[in-house]
């Protein structure tokens, strides 16, 4: 008997493989048909279960299977309470057919539901996140399907099908008018104002004791950011779009708060397999709840999937800052980044990133260079977990000798960062994330050396 099984991969010809329909931006009822019957073509190449307990188990879903085949919905329903929830089954190939059910009965909340539940266990089943994919994509729910699409050409899919997963990109990135991410979390800070665990410091040869205020202070905040941009359709190829955003840290202790909003407009350029443009844009950075800078400046930007399983981006800045009570800071600010990510494997990839930091400011005490590099591992985990590691190293040398210590300040700054989400745990689409991060400020002159740790318990979009 012919079965419809996710587990099997078919990975060794393109036969065996379950294709995905060619693309089409219409959700519409035939299509939600042609995706059942799709995959129930797919079932010749299925493996079967080898052994006898396994074949018994698969038994007892085949009237599931054969009601979803012939589109008994009712039937399907009263066959699938018949199963759920035995332990004599195999949950992944329940959870499959509900989700299959779903999009024939024209569910797709349910179904995704059920494909996200699978993956939450087995996070490597490429037929499953293509399924799950698709689904996002007739719903609309842009962020999460290319988010899925991507993690799926890391799988080693056959060129039919990535050139069909490549034209569901394009379409997003086409269609993509508006987003919106908001994240809100708790963060305890080991040192709020980034201050020197000395207690003393040298000036001119002298020993002087550091106040407290002068010190490393720790304290408990609030992070909030909110990121939202709409785009308008010059033509097939051109976008204009507005974004704006606003992160903002509050501590018991107001001093420190911290929040930066920045806002711009600018044209947008879809290409081959990615998309770039340029933008003025305009921020505020205010601090102790007081201005502390204001810039304009010219943003360029863009993202290429360079293969099957490479994404390259890249972003270069150019602003203007003035302090209104620091006129020696105002000057010119430098930024230039480029970075690579490799999909691994459906559920893991990497990334390298190098970036380029100059202040001109009009002070050289404050003049400063800066290079950095970045490398960081992601992977989703079964039990529903995905984690993030992340390492930064950057050198940064000031030019002008600092005036209380009558020496060149050159440091070495390393953050650490770590992540765990907990997919399965969905609160109105939000799930938690717990992140710590440790930062190391290693600079010439001690004062200025320090050490922090932040704990952010959040919550973020579900991807």
């Amino acid at each position: 008997m012919k079965t419809l099984n996710p587990i099997a991969d078919g990975q060794d010809s393109e036969q065996g493989f379950c294709r995905l329909p060619e693309f089409d931006a219409s959700p519409a009822v035939s299509m939600i048909r042609l995706r059942v019957r799709t995959w129930l073509a797919c079932a010749a190449a299925a493996a079967t279960f080898g052994a006898a307990m396994a074949q018994e188990a698969d038994s007892r879903v085949e009237p599931l299977r054969r009601a979803i085949q012939e589109e008994r919905w009712d039937d399907a329903e009263t066959e699938l309470a018949s199963v759920r929830g035995r332990i004599d089954v195999d949950t992944i190939d329940v959870l499959f057919l509900t989700g299959m059910l779903a999009l024939g009965k024209q569910q797709p909340e349910r179904a995704i539901d059920a494909f996200r539940r699978i993956l939450d266990q087995r996070p490597d089943l490429i037929r499953v996140r293509l399924e799950l994919a698709r689904v996002l994509f007739q719903t609309k729910q842009d962020a999460a399907a290319k988010y899925h699409f991507e993690r799926a050409l890391g799988g080693g899919l056959p060129e039919s099908v990535q050139v069909n997963v490549r034209r569901y990109l394009d379409e997003l990135r086409r269609r993509r008018l508006w987003a919106l991410d908001v994240g809100v979390g708790l963060l305890p800070d080991s040192n709020i104002n980034t201050g020197t665990n000395q207690q003393y410091v040298t000036i001119a040869g002298l020993p002087f004791t550091l106040s407290t205020e002068a010190r490393e202070k720790s304290g408990v905040g609030l992070l909030a950011s909110v990121y939202a941009s709409r785009t308008l359709q010059v033509s097939p190829r051109v976008r204009l779009r507005a974004f704006g955003s606003v992160l903002r840290r509050d501590y018991t202790d107001s001093r420190f708060d911290d929040m930066i909003v920045r806002a711009g407009a600018g044209p947008r350029w879809l290409f081959g397999n990615g998309e770039g443009g340029f933008a003025p844009f305009y921020a505020e950075r205010r601090f102790g709840n007081d201005l502390l800078n204001r810039s304009d400046g010219l943003r360029f930007d863009g993202t290429w999937q360079t293969g099957a399983r490479w994404i390259t981006e890249g972003a270069f800045e150019y602003q203007r800052i003035s302090y209104p009570n620091l006129p020696n800071r105002d000057g010119g600010v430098t930024w230039a980044f480029a970075g690579v990510r490799y999909l691994l494997s459906p559920e893991s990839n990497v990334m390298l990133g190098l970036d380029y930091y100059r202040d001109a400011a009009r002070d050289a005490a404050f003049r400063n260079e800066s290079t950095g590099w970045t490398l960081g591992h992601f992977r989703d985990w079964p039990r529903g977990v995905s984690t993030s590691l992340t390492l930064r190293l950057a050198d940064t040398q000031f030019e002008g000798l600092q005036p209380l210590f009558g020496e060149y300040r050159n440091e070495r700054f390393t953050t650490w960062a770590t992540s765990a989400t907990k997919r399965d745990w969905a609160l109105f689409e939000f799930v938690p994330t717990l992140s710590v991060t440790y930062y190391d400020n290693r600079s010439s002159i001690d004062f200025y050396s320090f050490q922090r740790w932040q704990v952010l318990l959040g919550f973020n979009r579900r991807l």
